[in-house]
Formats: C-alpha cells, sequence, structure tokens
C-alpha cells in the first residue's frame, strides 16, 4: 500500500469538504497567526495614487527651461509645487535646452524633490527630453534603426523587483511642431513601431526580455491628422518600405492603450495644450503603453485652475501652477498623470516538475485560486488512469525526495487516500479558502495514482505550490 488508510471516505468526483479541512489542520499544525496585511490608505485627492505600490509615470512639456530658477523664478517656484504634489516615480520632461547638461537637471530635483533614505534621482537626455527615474536606469539610446524624424530619449527603467517581475522600457518624445509637419510626424512614428517589434523578436538590433513594458509618451504635436498617433496605438506604418510591414505594439499581438488622460480625472475635457490666439486648445501629449504588462489604475491630465480650494490646500499647490500666466489663461502644455500596476493575478499557484508517468503518459496538476479568504479555491487532476484511485499529498515545505521511482515533491504532512477518479481521467477537490490564514503562508501538493501501467505501480502528477498573499 502507498500511503496509510484513508482520511477521508470515498466521495464524488468533485468534492468540496477535505482540502479546507487538511489546510484548516496544516495550519493549526505550525500554530500560524492569522495576520492579515494592512490595507492602504485610502487617497486624499485625486492628485494621490489609487494604492502606495502603483508607480506613476509623469509626462510634462515644461516651456524651454523655466524649470530652473536662473531662467524664470515664478515658473520655477510652481514647478516645485507640482512636482512633489504629483511625487512621480518616472518623470518625463520636453523642451529642456539642448545645451543643458542632464547634471543640471538633476541637481534640481535632488535639491528640490529629494528622495528618502538620501537616494539620488538617475536621469538620461536627448535632444531637448529628459527621462527622470527614481530606479537606475540601463539600455540608453538616442536613435531608433532606421532611425525617425528626431533623436528621442530611451531607457530601461529597474523596477523594484519586490513589486514587479518585469521592467519598464520608456520612449520620451517631442515630434515636429506645428502645422504642415504630418509627414515628419509619422516618420516619426513608423520608426518607433518598427523599434518595439525589433525589441520583441529575436535578432536585429535590439531586444527586450519578454514581457517587458514599453511606454512611448511626449509632446507629439498631433495638430493635423490623428494617424502619426494611430500608429502608435495599433502600429499602422504607413512606409512599409523602410520601416517594414505593420506591427501591433503589445506583447501580446494586441493594440497597445492610448490612456487620453481627463483634467482632473473627470474631465470631460482632455487638451493638453492652450494659449491665447489664433488656435484652438489641442490635445498634443501623449501616454500610449503595452497594456498586456502594465495596466492602468489611475489617470488624469493636471489641470490647477479648476481644482476646488481644499485640494489645491491638501496637495500644496495654487490655482494657477500649471499655467505660464497669473490670470489661468496662458496654459502652454499641462503634465499628463498616469498610475500603474502589474495585471492582478489569476491564480495565486505555481507549477512544478516531479510528474511520473504513468498508462496515459504524465497525469498534470493544476492550482486555481487567488487564496483569498472565502474565494473558491481547487485542485484539478487530469490525465490520470480512468476509474482508478490518487492520493493527494498536502506539505506545508517542499520535500522533492526520490520515491517510488518518481520525485516526492511535498513534505508528506497531510494525506488524503481514496479519491475516485473518473472515467475521464480527471479529478477535482473544490473548496472555499478558509479566513484568518496569515499572509505568506505556502503550502505544497502533488497526485500519485495507482497505475499497472506506470514505474513500481504508481504515476504521479506534477507539484504545484500557492503562497497565500
Amino acid at each position: 500500500m502507498l500511503f496509510p488508510a484513508p482520511m477521508v471516505s470515498a466521495a464524488p468526483t468533485r468534492q468540496a469538504v477535505p482540502l479546507r479541512s487538511a489546510l484548516t489542520r496544516c495550519v493549526a499544525a505550525l500554530a500560524l497567526s492569522a495576520v492579515l496585511l494592512a490595507p492602504n490608505a485610502d487617497a486624499q485627492t485625486f492628485v494621490d495614487r489609487l494604492d502606495a505600490d502603483d508607480v506613476r509615470v509623469v509626462s510634462y512639456n515644461v516651456l524651454w527651461d523655466t524649470i530652473f530658477p536662473s531662467v524664470d523664478p515664478v515658473q520655477a517656484a510652481k514647478f516645485v509645487r507640482v512636482v512633489n504634489a504629483l511625487d512621480a516615480d518616472v518623470l518625463c520632461l520636453q523642451e529642456i535646452g539642448y545645451s543643458v547638461p542632464v547634471s543640471n537637471v538633476l541637481t534640481l530635483m535632488d535639491s528640490i524633490m529629494p528622495l528618502p533614505g538620501g537616494a539620488n534621482w538617475y536621469g538620461y537626455k536627448v535632444g531637448d527630453c529628459v527621462t527622470l527615474s527614481r530606479w537606475p536606469l540601463s539600455l540608453q539610446k538616442k536613435n531608433t534603426i532606421p532611425q525617425g524624424d528626431k533623436d528621442l530619449a530611451m531607457a530601461l527603467v529597474d523596477l523594484p523587483d519586490s513589486l514587479f517581475d518585469f521592467d519598464l522600457y520608456v520612449i520620451n518624445n517631442h515630434y515636429k511642431c506645428c502645422g504642415g509637419y504630418d509627414d515628419r510626424r509619422q516618420e516619426q512614428s513608423d520608426s518607433i513601431v518598427n523599434w518595439m517589434r525589433d525589441a520583441r523578436e529575436p535578432g536585429g538590433f535590439f531586444n527586450l526580455p519578454a514581457g517587458t513594458a514599453m511606454i512611448v509618451l511626449g509632446d507629439l504635436n498631433i495638430v493635423d491628422g490623428f494617424q502619426p498617433a494611430q500608429t502608435l496605438i495599433d502600429g499602422d506604418i504607413q512606409d512599409e518600405g523602410k520601416f517594414g510591414a505593420d506591427s501591433p505594439p503589445d506583447w501580446d499581438g494586441s493594440d497597445a492603450t492610448d490612456h487620453d488622460p481627463l483634467h482632473n480625472v473627470v474631465g470631460p475635457a482632455d487638451w493638453t495644450w492652450s494659449s491665447p490666439g489664433p488656435y484652438p486648445d489641442g490635445r498634443l501629449d501623449f501616454i500610449i503603453s503595452t497594456d498586456s504588462v502594465l495596466t492602468e489604475s489611475h489617470s488624469y491630465a493636471l489641470n490647477t485652475t479648476t481644482m476646488s480650494p481644499a485640494d489645491l490646500a491638501a496637495t500644496g499647490m495654487q490655482a494657477n501652477d500649471v499655467t505660464v500666466d497669473s490670470q489661468g489663461v496662458d496654459f502652454d502644455h499641462i503634465p499628463l498623470i498616469v498610475d500603474y500596476r502589474a495585471p492582478a493575478p489569476t491564480t495565486a499557484f505555481a507549477v512544478l516538475g516531479g510528474g511520473l508517468a504513468g498508462t496515459f503518459g504524465e497525469p498534470s496538476l493544476v492550482g486555481n485560486g487567488l487564496l483569498l479568504g472565502g474565494d473558491p479555491v481547487d485542485l484539478s487532476l487530469s490525465g490520470a488512469l480512468p476509474g482508478g484511485t490518487a492520493t493527494l499529498v498536502l506539505g506545508l515545505s517542499a520535500l522533492n525526495a526520490p520515491f517510488k521511482g518518481g520525485q516526492l515533491v511535498p513534505a508528506p504532512d497531510i494525506l488524503l487516500a481514496g479519491l475516485p477518479i473518473d472515467g475521464s481521467g480527471d479529478y477535482q477537490l473544490a473548496t472555499t479558502w478558509p479566513t484568518g490564514i496569515a499572509s505568506g503562508f505556502s503550502f505544497w501538493a502533488q497526485f500519485w495514482i495507482a497505475d499497472v501501467g506506470a514505474p513500481n505501480g504508481f504515476a504521479a502528477s506534477n507539484g504545484v505550490t500557492a503562497t497565500a498573499p
């Protein structure tokens, strides 16, 4: 006999009690305390992140060096209030003078918005575009291959490993200004889409690790047709002779997302440029990203002139902080803000090895569920010997020891024997996850199946493991 006598009586194939009972006993055996993660504080105003762990990206055309007190002390004071209120993780600026070194911008940021723990800002500058980050930058490059219309600041942001298992590639732009230059803007977009394809596909001039998030942003000067922006969204390259065939920009072959932030979240306005004169308000600035990797949690275009007095007081800003005058009429550009988070996981389970083939090959085990109190959770076995019986091994640690010609993945802390496999070779153990389980509680699981066609008369599924969030 492989394991001791059954701990539970035979039951229908889809069973809803033993898993909960076993896991609860595992928790009791270790005397784990039911300590839950403290919830994040609620946001104070629309300016704030919805979650402290979200990554905030800001794009802002700042009007030619006016962030420096030596150039314009009034506008520089506005910039101080705005950047501190926005509290960006990645801040992309345009219209920093071509002759201004990036060190000047970094010195300014370290003085007006010092980072916790004495850390310094990282930065990369090309032309008038500056990409600033709380975290290290690498893979800096100023030209695509083939080259587009203008230089651009491209860099990889090293996102915190504790929050993300991927990094963020930022493409910071300032497209050619003014009417009559759509051909140049289109060339820039075509080159970027081709570069993003090169980054995704093996070989070529440039490669990113699979699943790296990518964002194209900046002042795109969309003042004539929308096609240059549309190409960044759907990958519709216009000059295919130079830049190759169409290529949807996301890793999953889908369109990128044009976030189109509204003023102060609620809008309805979405223009990013406004100035007295003959030209209408325009949406010139964009943030476009690969949403299969990062999802938007919050976004807005900041218009301080329409903020409530209470919100202005709470954020430390003043009514005309995004204007270039003192009357609240001449805006030039306003900042765009998008907060990102990784897509929510669909399961807390990870698939391990350790399977041992039987009569119909190696049985497969999949775990489903997020391990949230009261939510459904199941262990689903397939590919086992039809009509046979299985034993579920649950452990509070991994053993990974040789056993019956295969590998016993979990430590055998809890055994559920005599589980009936149906005529299709399937078995599912389904229940709800208990409440009060401590964050960080982990377990391992594996099915062993009596099978005369397997080595030593037993087959085994792969193992799985899961950790409560």
